[in-house]
């Protein structure tokens, strides 16, 4: 029993420890940060981005539109419910006096109230309305897809901003360490210096400490700034893909891609984005509803024909019925049919404004793909030639990049051997510092024309569909 007593006492020990320890090695990943690549970060934007759903609602509406025009074609039902005071009264009598042989009226009314109730109903089953309700529905129709097409298109620019912000955050951050390499040859050219200066070097002078700090300075701005930058990106990603403010990332890569990509013709591009740009079925959709409303308006010139079964029940208690087929008994009736109608509808100039209001829409949206058809091939054709500079111009900055450093190797060194200067050394350092940042630069442009282009083509329709 004391065995027993001690290992329940045991447990009750160890097992909230166990427990506490699982929660904070919990809570420890949980605080880690996540590493995420583009087509997660993209992903997670497609997932969360409030631009999507408010797009996904207006498909939503555009698809209501549609189940109101199709409930058009079928037949509606009316009902009217009244209920009120009623006059009480009851049938009067006649009374033939014998001596006169004379009738007489005899009023059997107290003049007091009553109540009745009545219910008139009507079902209309439209027939035949020239096209009003079949070209409203086919309106609806290309609406919906005109809508879906716009959740395409903002998908596409969902995506075209993950990748810019993916890119501007990772140059961001190579800039920076740019700064911390250049902040590097700066400090080891200063203690060369300064070594020099004590040794009594003839080349070297204090001139050269005061330079060096003006170059210090103009490091440390540029680092700061890089640094700055690094963090802004840094947010607006997070906020781009949807994550929680306490809740951190890292990418899986630091350094910009450099893998050339081949290009087709320029020709072929914009021949793929005049077949893919959501945009163009976006007004192709647009200019189909346009022109089954211009339908729509025309046919509301004409009238409708309809089947309609109408009745109408009343009952007042305290009413007796009059029972007069000559007379109708707006408290006590039972009546109902069926007719054959048809209703046409005048005015002065409405239904004709309404028409031509519809056609000069239509026109809008054919003018609108006109402008499409001729400005997008030139969009396609300005992203294609920044990416053949832009790749043009890493390329070079590349080699003068690699170059520049060799140069600060060299200049340090016969700066070491009394045969340079410190503003050779200085030169070097200069020079490397900005081929290292218009190599950043012009392969962040490419990398992002390259996205660009993708977008102008429409090549993420694929991966969406």
């Amino acid at each position: 029993m004391i065995i027993c007593s001690r290992l329940i006492k045991a447990a009750w020990i160890i097992v909230p420890a166990f427990a506490v320890s699982m929660l904070m090695a919990h809570a420890a990943r949980a605080s880690e940060p996540v590493v995420l690549g583009l087509e997660q970060l993209i992903q997670m934007a497609l997932d969360t981005s409030p631009e999507i759903k408010e797009a996904e609602q207006d498909v939503k509406a555009a698809q209501s539109d549609l189940a109101q025009a199709k409930g058009g074609r079928w037949a509606q039902l009316e009902l009217v419910a009244t209920m009120g005071p009623a006059q009480n009264a009851s049938e009067p009598i006649v009374a033939v006096d014998p001596v006169t042989f004379k009738g007489k009226l005899e009023d059997r009314d107290k003049n007091e109230l009553g109540f009745f109730g009545r219910l008139d109903l009507a079902i209309v089953q439209p027939l035949y309305t020239f096209g009003k309700i079949s070209n409203r529905i086919d309106a609806a129709m290309s609406g919906v897809e005109a809508q879906k097409a716009a959740r395409l298109k903002k998908q596409g620019e969902i995506i075209l901003n993950v990748k810019e912000l993916y890119y501007g955050y990772i140059v961001a951050n190579q800039g920076a360490a740019v700064a911390k390499d250049a902040d590097g040859f700066i400090q080891d050219a200063r203690k060369r210096i300064e070594r020099l200066l004590e040794a009594g070097a003839r080349h070297v002078s204090p001139s050269d400490l005061y330079r060096l700090g003006a170059y210090e300075a103009e490091i440390e701005s540029f680092k700061f700034k890089a640094e700055s930058g690094a963090r802004l990106a840094y947010l607006a990603l997070k906020k781009a893909v949807g994550l929680p403010d306490r809740r951190e990332f890292r990418l899986d890569t630091q350094v910009l891609p450099m893998e050339i990509k081949e290009l087709a013709d320029q020709e072929q591009y914009i021949s793929q984005a005049l077949d893919q740009r959501p945009e163009f079925d976006q007004l192709k959709s647009a200019i189909s509803a346009k022109k089954s409303l211009v339908r729509a308006a025309k046919a509301d010139l004409y009238p409708s024909v309809f089947l309609a079964g109408i009745g109408s029940f009343a009952g007042a208690p305290d009413r007796e019925e009059l029972d007069i087929s000559y007379f109708r008994d707006e408290f006590n009736h039972l009546e109902g049919g069926i007719v054959l109608g048809s209703a046409w509808h005048f005015d002065f100039g409405i239904s004709q404004g309404r028409l031509e209001k519809a056609r000069a829409e239509h026109l809008k949206v054919l003018h609108t793909k006109e402008f499409a058809e001729r400005n997008i091939p030139l969009e396609v054709a300005r992203h294609y030639q920044d990416c053949l500079e832009a790749q043009a111009s890493f390329q070079a900055y590349e080699k003068a990049a690699v170059a520049s450093r060799r140069w600060i190797v060299a200049a340090f060194s016969n700066f070491d051997f009394g045969v340079g200067t410190a503003k050779d050394m200085f030169d070097s350092i200069e020079k490397y510092g900005k081929n290292q940042g218009d190599f950043l630069l012009s392969l962040y442009n490419y990398n992002v024309s390259l996205a660009r282009l993708s977008y102008a083509v429409g090549e993420y329709r694929s991966s969406l569909q």
